[in-house]
C-alpha cells in the first residue's frame, strides 16, 4: 500500500475509534449528547435590564455583559447543566435551561437582584393593615418569606432604614438548621469581609439585646433580600457581648423553614452578587418532557429512515461503488456525532434536520466523484487510473460546493439564535465530514480493496482499442 494510503488509513482509523470512544455507550441519546430545549424539555426565558435600552450603546453592552456573567455564575453554582445565557441586544438576554421543568425556580434564580439588607424591626404583625398606622418617614412594611396555604405571607414587618447591605459579604453556605424548631430544615450562613465584620459588630452593639434589661424583649434584626424578610431574629446577650468585646462578628445565620433547594438558591444568589440593574421577564415558555421525548422519537425516526433509504439506493444504483459511498456515509455520521460530543455542542430538532440534509449532501460528494470515474472508464482507462483521474478532476467542483455551504452554515451559527444555530452547527459538521469521507475514506477503499474493478459502466471499445 502506498504511503498516501497509509496516511488515509491512519486518519480514518483515528476518526472512527475516537468517535466510538466519545459516543460510548451510544444510548440513550440524552446521556451521550447534550440535547436542546426542544428535545429534552426545559425552560426558556427572555429578560430585559430595566432602563438599559435607553443608555448609550457602550453602556448597554457593559451592563448586559455584567448581567450575563452574574447569571452564568448563578446557574453554574446551582448545578444546572448545559444552560445557555447570551445577550440579544439592547439590554435583552436569553436564558435557556434544558431539563428544568420548574419555571418558578428559574425565575427566582435569574430574576433576583440580590439586594441584601439588614434592618431593625419596629413591629411585626400577621395583618399588614395593623402596621400602616404606625409607619413613619422612610420606614417600610415588608412581607415574610414564609407563606400560608394560600400563598400569602404569614407575617408582615415594619422595618427601618437599611443598617447594612450585602456588599460586605464574602461567602454564603448551606448547613442543616441548628435551631430545634427548624429541625430537618436548612439555614444559610453568611460570612463578612473584614470591614463588614466590624460594621456588623457596631450595629449589634447599638441594638438592645433580649434579656439585657429584665422584662424587655429586645430588638430584632430583619435580614431582607429583594424586599422580602427571610428571618428576623432577636439579638441575644451573648452576641452583643461578643460584638462589644471583639469589635467584629465574622458571620451570621439566615434561618427559617428552608428545604435544601430553597437554601441553596438563596446562597447562590448571595454569593454571585447583585445584578447591576433590575431585570424584567419579557417572555418565557416551558417544554415538557413528553413533547421533548416525542420530538426525539420523530427526529430519530426521520434520521434512520433517510439513512437506510440512501444506503439502499447507493448500492442499487452504483453497486460496488455504492458500498464505498455507504461506508463513507457511516464514517461521516460517526464524525458528526463524535464532534458534537467532543465540543459539547447541543443537538436541537433543527440540528437533526441539518443531519438529515447532510446525509444527502454526503453521498452527493461521492456521486460527483463516481460520475467522473465512470466517464474515465468509458474511454477505456484502467480502473486504478480512472480512480486517480476521477478524484483529481472532481476536486475543484467538490471544494467549491462544500466550502460555500460551510460559509453559509457559519453565518447561520454566528448570526442566528437557538434553533437556527443548531441547524448551522450540524450542517457545518456534516459538510466538513462529507469532504473527509469522500476524499479520504472513499479513495482509501477504492485504491486498496479492489472495488474499483467493478465500475458499473461499459467501456467504449473504439476508445479502449486506442
Amino acid at each position: 500500500m502506498k504511503r498516501a494510503n497509509w496516511i488515509r488509513f491512519g486518519l480514518t482509523a483515528a476518526v472512527v475509534f475516537a468517535s466510538l470512544g466519545l459516543l460510548f455507550p451510544f444510548w440513550p441519546l440524552d446521556k451521550v449528547i447534550n440535547l436542546g430545549l426542544d428535545l429534552k424539555g426545559g425552560t426558556r426565558i427572555e429578560l430585559e435590564g430595566v432602563g438599559v435600552s435607553q443608555l448609550e450603546p457602550e453602556k448597554q453592552k457593559d451592563i448586559t455583559s455584567r448581567i450575563v456573567t452574574i447569571l452564568e455564575n448563578r446557574v453554574d453554582q446551582y448545578g444546572l447543566a448545559n444552560a445557555t445565557i447570551r445577550p440579544l441586544g439592547k439590554g435583552r438576554i436569553e436564558v435557556v435551561i434544558p431539563g428544568l421543568k420548574d419555571p418558578e425556580k428559574a425565575r427566582r434564580l435569574i430574576g433576583a437582584t440580590a439586594m441584601l439588607e439588614f434592618r431593625k424591626v419596629i413591629k411585626s404583625s400577621p395583618n399588614r393593615d395593623d402596621l400602616e398606622a404606625e409607619r413613619r418617614g422612610l420606614q417600610e412594611i415588608l412581607p415574610s418569606h414564609e407563606r400560608d396555604e394560600n400563598g400569602d405571607p404569614v407575617m408582615w414587618y415594619l422595618v427601618g432604614e437599611p443598617l447594612l447591605t450585602g456588599d460586605i459579604l464574602t461567602d454564603a453556605d448551606v448547613r442543616p438548621n441548628s435551631e430545634l424548631r427548624y429541625a430537618g430544615y436548612f439555614e444559610v450562613v453568611i460570612d463578612f469581609n473584614r470591614e463588614g465584620a466590624k460594621q456588623f459588630a457596631e450595629v449589634i452593639s447599638r441594638l438592645k439585646a433580649q434579656g439585657e434589661v429584665p422584662g424587655e424583649e429586645g430588638d430584632r434584626l430583619a435580614i431582607v433580600l429583594d424586599g422580602v424578610v427571610y428571618s428576623a431574629p432577636y439579638i441575644n446577650v451573648d452576641l452583643k457581648r461578643t460584638a462589644q468585646r471583639t469589635r467584629r462578628i465574622d458571620s451570621a445565620r439566615i434561618t427559617g423553614a428552608f428545604d435544601f433547594d430553597e437554601a441553596k438558591l438563596l446562597a447562590v444568589v448571595l454569593r454571585s452578587g447583585a445584578l447591576p440593574v433590575d431585570v424584567k421577564i419579557l417572555s418565557e415558555y416551558t417544554v415538557g418532557p413528553t413533547l421533548g421525548a416525542d420530538s426525539i422519537r420523530r427526529g430519530t425516526m426521520a434520521l434512520l429512515i433517510s439513512f437506510i433509504l440512501v444506503l439502499i439506493y447507493m448500492v442499487v444504483y452504483y453497486r460496488a461503488l455504492g458500498l464505498v459511498a455507504d461506508v463513507a456515509l457511516i464514517v461521516n455520521m460517526l464524525f458528526i456525532f463524535g464532534a458534537l460530543r467532543a465540543f459539547g455542542a447541543t443537538l436541537t430538532l433543527p440540528g437533526i434536520a441539518g443531519i438529515v440534509l447532510t446525509i444527502g449532501m454526503s453521498v452527493d460528494a461521492n456521486v460527483i466523484i463516481f460520475e467522473r470515474i465512470k466517464e474515465e472508464r468509458r474511454i477505456g482507462k484502467a480502473p486504478r487510473a480512472c480512480v486517480t483521474a476521477g478524484f483529481a478532476k472532481s476536486l475543484s467542483a467538490l471544494l467549491d460546493a462544500q466550502i460555500t455551504t460551510i460559509i453559509v452554515a457559519v453565518i447561520l451559527f454566528m448570526l442566528g439564535s437557538g434553533p437556527v444555530q443548531g441547524f448551522g452547527i450540524t450542517l457545518a459538521l456534516g459538510v466538513a465530514g462529507s469532504l473527509f469521507a469522500a476524499l479520504v475514506v472513499s479513495r482509501l477503499l477504492l485504491e486498496t480493496t479492489g472495488l474499483s474493478q467493478w465500475i458499473p459502466v461499459k467501456v467504449i471499445q473504439e476508445q479502449a482499442a486506442k
